[in-house]
């Protein structure tokens, strides 16, 4: 009786700012796939987490402070329900054990917003011009992603140790900037692995329109090699334009974005793709999208198109299935769920010139 007695006035204390804060809400998202995948001799079949969206479990709330004036938090953490384990933070440190989606605090008015913490950059936004909501399918996101891009809606576009800015909506025009901060103890370039991007997003009817501006301040004896993609030496420059149209019967979207890569700071990588939503029920759409990579350096282009069938079977569950190809060229080996690499006599070599093939089926429910 008494050790019941001590368990309740703990999560009492536990729970009392919680509930002393009326307007805390909890959500989350629980997403699996069945997937195969297919390249050469390389096979992937099994269970993944995070298909239509990754799954997650997330707190957020607000505080009135009066005139008009909030104060704001969101705690968002990554969950993979497929094994026993989270996810780790992929974009800043590869193995990290922080789980951290985003986890900021911030100030709320008529002004805009104010925050500080982990949060996304403008470039997470892209999605809303990406025709295939399956993000690791996406051929935005397969091709981009290659590149080292941060301007892709995943942890990639995460910021850790940053400020972010967002303005309230000017007849349609809302901006979004951010400042990420390395962290490093530097003795020439105290810049150097910081993170700055600004975004504008433009919607009005039918119509949005958007445009983002990305950049790495890179330093070889500043950054650790597992960030940034491990580049170094020069700025990492990234700019995106994204565009949507809805026709009713169907929605065209696309986007084209120039990434000039600090490692070969001559090479301007361009990826672009197309794509449109096409309902074909009340509760059905068909997604259909083509993306290419035209990279300076030779034989260094891909290719990769997606098609996807989604099903709304209430307002929170969603069911999903689609077919993803990458077609890569004589130096490149970008795949989705099969690797891209193969053992020869002993020592492992990129697969390149080999098409990604890969298949899913899954389920996500939103709470």
């Amino acid at each position: 009786m008494q050790k019941k007695l001590i368990a309740l006035a703990v999560a009492g204390l536990v729970s009392a700012p919680v509930f002393a804060q009326s307007n805390v809400t909890v959500y989350g998202v629980a997403d699996a796939y069945f997937g195969y995948g297919k390249m050469d001799d390389n096979k992937f079949t099994g269970v993944n987490s995070g298909g239509w969206a990754g799954s997650r479990i997330g707190f957020k709330g607000s505080e009135d402070l009066g005139n008009g004036l909030k104060g704001v938090f969101t705690l968002e953490y990554g969950i993979d329900i497929d094994q026993n384990e989270g996810v780790g933070s992929r974009g800043t440190a590869a193995n990290s054990t922080t789980r951290a989606r985003q986890q900021f605090v911030g100030l709320q008015g008529g002004f805009g917003f104010i925050g500080l913490g982990r949060q996304y950059s403008p470039g997470y936004y892209v999605l809303k011009y990406d025709a295939i909501n399956v993000v690791p399918f996406s051929p935005q996101f397969i091709l981009a992603g290659a590149q080292g891009s941060n301007i892709v809606a995943g942890s990639a576009a995460r910021v850790s140790n940053s400020i972010n800015y967002k303005s309230p909506d000017f007849g349609g025009l809302t901006l979004n900037a951010i400042y990420g901060f390395n962290e490093e103890n530097q003795d020439n370039n105290r810049q150097a692995g910081d993170l700055a991007a600004i975004g504008a997003d433009y919607a009005n009817g039918p119509l949005a329109i958007g445009l983002v501006y990305s950049q790495v301040k890179q330093d070889a004896g500043a950054i650790a090699t597992e960030k940034f993609n491990g580049v170094a030496d020069e700025t990492k420059k990234e700019a995106y334009l994204g565009a949507a149209y809805d026709f009713g019967m169907f929605k065209l979207m696309g986007s084209y974005q120039i990434i000039k890569d600090a490692t070969a700071a001559e090479d301007d990588n361009k990826v672009w793709q197309v794509g449109s939503v096409v309902p074909v029920s009340s509760v059905g759409k068909v997604h259909l999208s083509y993306g290419r990579t035209d990279a300076d350096t030779n034989d260094s282009d891909a290719a990769a198109w997606s098609l996807l069938y989604s099903h709304s079977l209430s307002k929170r569950t969603l069911a999903y299935v689609g077919y993803t190809q990458v077609q890569n060229d004589d130096a490149t080996n970008y795949s989705v769920l099969a690797r891209g690499t193969e053992v020869v006599n002993g020592v492992t070599v990129p697969n390149n010139d080999e098409d990604s093939r890969n298949f899913l089926i899954g389920l996500n429910h939103a709470f």
